[in-house]
């Protein structure tokens, strides 16, 4: 199956607007789309290195195993029914049970099954959201696409394993990633992030790939968290940026403030590029994902009024923030990419 695909990588740092991004491509019918199978605590691909961790191609054991597994992602879909052409009412039963599979067992105080978790991973964009979202398929489904944000080290590494496959790096502006993602600290989410943060600096010092970042990274190594999370995004999205550059035509890069100000338009472009037609399915979606004026119900609810609220995280952050993003990414070329968004 994977075979005769067109495979497609959807990547960027947390809180960057990959989630919207998927959910697009997920409204496509002829697109299969899976959310975050690299997340390390479910065990998908165990031996996938850390995300801080560079991955230069072409690493052949490793690509050897997950050119092996990945086609079987298909096969953890579902349990229960078809795992691409399940009906509404069967997917929104195996949710249900999956969901409270977890439940039940986090009660019983034992480890949930393995297939729970990872049905309830990879289908995070659609159960996540009240209620939850159903993308019915079409026949035959002709594009792959994978959500990641723990692969910005690995895009030169992937394109050498997966020749034929497309990347889409989208990018936002820092002081809105650094402030959204101190807000979901706050709140005890990205749990990964909390408990590795404090060792990026040390951890990407440690490998000569990033030799060119040792002065800022000894500076902000014992600074605050909003500095930390701004070196966070500068180191990994200006590595993206450079390895999709040398892929050509088999990059697509993507800033959020574009998508946010004009999404019909740019998603109609983005399908183009992967050999996808624009669907009434995903023209209702993109339609009605930005310009909802209803309140959010669920953190990945990505329904909003998107011409304006790219805005509100920039707009609202602390000077803290803004004092960071100033110190660590004030020269970064990627700065240049949000000028005509923020004046």
């Amino acid at each position: 199956m994977m075979a005769k695909q067109t495979l497609v990588f959807i990547l960027g740092t947390q809180r960057s607007g990959t989630t919207w991004l998927a959910n697009i491509f997920d409204s496509h019918p002829a697109c299969l789309h899976y959310y975050e199978p690299f997340a390390p605590e479910y065990g998908v691909f165990p031996y996938f290195p850390h995300e801080f961790m560079y991955l230069d191609p072409p690493a052949e054991v490793v690509a050897a195993r997950l050119r092996h597994d990945l086609p079987a992602l298909i096969e953890r879909r579902s349990r229960l029914f078809d795992p691409v052409y399940a009906t509404r009412r069967q997917f929104l039963f195996e949710a249900w049970l999956m969901l409270n599979i977890e439940k039940w067992t986090h009660r019983a105080r034992v480890k949930p099954p393995a297939f729970a978790t990872q049905f309830k991973l990879l289908h995070l964009n659609r159960i996540g959201q009240q209620p939850v979202v159903y993308f019915p398929k079409a026949d035959p489904v002709s594009t792959m696409a994978i959500k990641e944000v723990r692969l910005y080290f690995k895009a030169a590494f992937l394109a050498h394993a997966f020749p034929d496959a497309k990347f889409i790096h989208i990018v936002r502006h820092p002081a809105a990633v650094v402030g959204s993602m101190i807000n979901f600290l706050q709140r005890g989410r990205l749990v990964e992030i909390r408990a590795n943060i404090d060792r990026f600096a040390d951890t990407i010092l440690a490998q000569p790939h990033f030799a060119s970042y040792t002065p800022l990274l000894e500076r902000v190594r014992s600074g605050s968290q909003a500095e930390k999370l701004a070196a966070y995004w500068m180191v990994a999205n200006e590595t993206l940026a450079a390895d999709a550059a040398a892929l050509g035509a088999r990059a697509y890069p993507l800033v959020y403030e574009e998508l946010a100000t004009d999404p019909l338009a740019r998603v109609a472009d983005m399908f183009a590029w992967c050999g996808l037609p624009m669907p009434a399915a995903t023209d209702d979606y993109v339609r009605e994902s930005s310009t909802s004026r209803s309140d959010r119900k669920t953190v990945l609810d990505t329904n909003r009024v998107s011409a304006t609220y790219y805005r509100d995280w920039v707009g609202k952050a602390p000077s803290e923030v803004l004092n960071a993003v100033e110190h660590v990414c004030g020269g970064s070329p990627l700065m240049e990419r949000f000028a005509p968004y923020y004046r």
